[in-house]
């Protein structure tokens, strides 16, 4: 892996969501956005009859934490755009700026829908576009792929127009659209999607998910020297979890001078 990793799994649970917080470097940071402050959160499935608790829980701690960012990576519905109003109620809080790609699971209800809900709220929604936003003084593009499970992600179309100069986020929901970004000097890539295989059993999950074509379940993961974090997501599209717990993500950028092989 050719990043610096300190990692630290924060104790703290709420009802079952487990905080992450991650600090790694990385060569294509600016000096400037060094120690910047993203939360992460991923796939709410807001669903009928579900209350979205984990959601709720996940936006008071990501509002203490004080991000410079945050981003959403998708499936904010589950089946049914009938809960379009509790997830405007559970993301009205949100401190901003906040910053979202689809998921499958927007697609396949109404993606549009849903995205006049969090525009609604002041999110920016990146389909196979980017957003430059000025911290600490430099540009940070954030770019968001739409969803490459539908057949929606366009690299090509989202890097169009990205200036080459600035720290690069990259936001896709499905994290194999990593394979195809490996030449984008992006300093991170964040997704979910897989729920961190959502029941985990002792070498079972692993080999479902490499057969359904899932090569990237949970967690850091280099993808030719790309670094890509997998959320475990805040819902589920089955009202199961074992071994997965939701999770809410906090991650700090450091540079990195020198790439170090660890």
């Amino acid at each position: 892996m050719s990043i610096r990793l300190r990692r630290r799994d924060d104790p703290r649970r709420v009802r079952g969501l487990h905080c992450t917080e991650l600090e790694l470097a990385a060569p294509h940071v600016l000096a400037a956005h060094d120690g910047l402050t993203i939360a992460h959160l991923s796939d709410l499935h807001v669903a009928p009859r579900r209350a979205p608790r984990a959601l709720h829980h996940a936006v008071r701690l990501a509002n203490a934490a004080r991000p410079d960012l945050v981003a959403l990576t998708g499936d904010y519905v589950c089946f049914s755009a009938k809960r379009l109003d509790a997830l405007r109620r559970a993301l009205e809080p949100l401190e901003g700026p906040v910053v979202a790609v689809l998921g499958n699971h927007d697609h396949w209800t109404d993606p549009d829908a849903v995205q006049r809900v969090l525009e609604d709220l002041g999110i920016t929604v990146l389909r196979n576009a980017h957003r430059t936003l000025h911290l600490r003084g430099e540009p940070l593009h954030v770019v968001g792929l739409d969803d490459n499970v539908t057949r929606h992600a366009d690299v090509a179309r989202a890097f169009a127009q990205v200036p080459a100069r600035g720290t690069r986020l990259v936001l896709s929901h499905d994290p194999n659209a990593a394979d195809a970004l490996t030449d984008r000097d992006a300093a991170l890539v964040l997704s979910g999607h897989t729920h961190g295989g959502q029941v985990r059993l002792p070498g079972i999950t692993k080999l479902l998910a490499k057969r359904a074509g899932l090569r990237y379940l949970a967690g850091l993961y280099d993808v030719k020297g790309l670094p890509l974090y997998v959320s475990r997501g805040l819902g589920q599209s089955l009202p199961l979890r074992i071994g997965a717990r939701p999770e809410l993500g906090l991650f700090r950028l450091r540079r990195a001078h020198l790439r170090l092989a660890i």
